[in-house]
Order: structure tokens, then C-alpha cells, then sequence
């Protein structure tokens, strides 16, 4: 069975999107896996510090309110799965290529808005088509 990663940030035109693409899937059998960028910084271990423990908390539940979001828009369809994508600094189009790599994906298709620069890298490093 065909496999699509999706990449997912919440807006109205990535809910449409989404919406499209789980509909195509339905009809024509692909597996989809729907996952939304979760932005992470290194937690030092520092006397005081808990800046960013406090920051990753919040990007987290920002990033289940996502997936919430996403299952709306779609209904959460039979076999699809929905998933946070961790990531580093400028290190979002790796962990898109690794997640790619790692579930066997097919194709990745970009329904969240990546900087031109993260969409170049993607483009130009993933081992299996990128489509917006």
C-alpha cells in the first residue's frame, strides 16, 4: 500500500488541503501519516535555568493542539496516523527525510509552511518525492 507522510502546521489552507488529500487517499488506498513540526531546545542542566524545559512544555501542547486540529479537518479517517515530529534549531527537513527514511514513505507531502530555505533542503535531500 502507498504511503504519504504529511507535514502539517495548522491554518485554514492546510486544513483544505489536508481534507483533499485524506479524501484522495480514501479513494485510492494510500496510507497516510499526518505529522506537525514539535520545534525543541536543548534542556542544560544549569543551576536555575528552566527556560527552556518551560518553552519545549509549551511547544509540546502546542503541538497535540495541532494534531487535534488536523483530526478535525479530516474526520480522522480509518488508517490514518497522526504524530508529533520533534526537531532541533534549523533542523526540520532532516527529521522529514529521517521520519521518510524510518516509515517507509513513498512521498512527503508539505501541507504545513516551511521557510524557502527548509523547503530547498528538503527538496533537494529527501530520497523520496516532496510536493506542496
Amino acid at each position: 500500500m502507498p504511503h504519504t507522510l504529511v507535514v502539517y502546521r495548522p491554518d485554514p489552507r492546510a486544513d483544505s488541503a489536508l481534507r483533499e488529500l485524506a479524501e484522495s487517499a480514501h479513494r485510492s488506498g494510500v496510507r497516510l501519516t499526518v505529522l506537525t513540526p514539535l520545534a525543541q531546545e536543548s534542556e542544560q542542566r544549569g543551576c536555575c535555568d528552566t527556560r527552556s524545559v518551560m518553552w519545549n512544555e509549551i511547544c509540546r501542547d502546542l503541538a497535540r493542539e495541532n494534531l487535534v486540529r488536523a483530526r478535525r479537518a479530516v474526520a480522522a479517517e480509518d488508517g490514518m496516523e497522526f504524530g508529533v515530529l520533534p526537531f532541533a534549531g534549523h533542523g526540520l527537513a532532516d527529521a522529514v527525510i529521517r521520519e521518510a527514511v524510518a516509515r517507509e514513505a513513498d512521498e512527503v507531502a508539505l501541507v504545513a509552511r516551511l521557510g524557502p530555505l527548509e523547503r530547498r533542503r528538503l527538496r533537494r535531500r529527501s530520497p523520496v518525492p516532496v510536493r506542496a
